[in-house]
């Protein structure tokens, strides 16, 4: 069963039942969601989950930070589909702009999909050169959103 899948049992199970929390954990996965409050699914794998990633299909794993060829830089790039927000919070200032440094668990945006609101992180340490995204725009698998200029090591 996808996580998705798992999701959206979980959401009718807490419907069904009037719930307004549930949480579940599975080896190292562990899915909490709450109503009234927005908050995140995290996932700490030591090997991937095969449902949740295309690498048997021969895709490149999204989460990673990718450089581009010929290029003195690396795109952030989105790990699902959903709504791309630069900002935590309605109102509130972008995670990052252009021009500001970020380290490998920087946050950069918010990814919402299915009302849940995940975070990305830059996992790479270097200055943002580029937002690709513009806020509240739908993003998709593997999409380029950032890009950033290395920092030496």
């Amino acid at each position: 069963m996808s996580i998705i899948d798992k999701v959206k049992q979980l959401i009718s199970i807490m419907n069904e039942n009037k719930l307004s929390e549930i949480e579940i954990q599975e080896d190292v996965t562990k899915i909490r969601i709450k109503k009234g409050e927005i908050d995140y699914i995290h996932t700490a794998s030591s090997s991937p989950i095969p449902s949740m990633y295309p690498q048997q299909l021969g895709q490149k794993n999204p989460m990673q930070v990718l450089p581009k060829e010929n290029e003195n830089f690396v795109e952030i790039i989105s790990p699902m589909v959903g709504t791309f927000y630069r900002a935590n919070a309605p109102g509130a200032d972008p995670c990052v702009n252009v021009g500001d440094c970020v380290n490998d668990e920087t946050v950069v945006c918010i990814i919402e999909a299915m009302k849940i609101m995940n975070e990305v992180k830059a996992e790479t340490t270097g200055e943002i050169i580029d937002v690709y995204v513009n806020d509240g725009e739908a993003v998709e698998y593997g999409q380029p959103l950032f890009s950033v200029k290395p920092s030496p090591k």
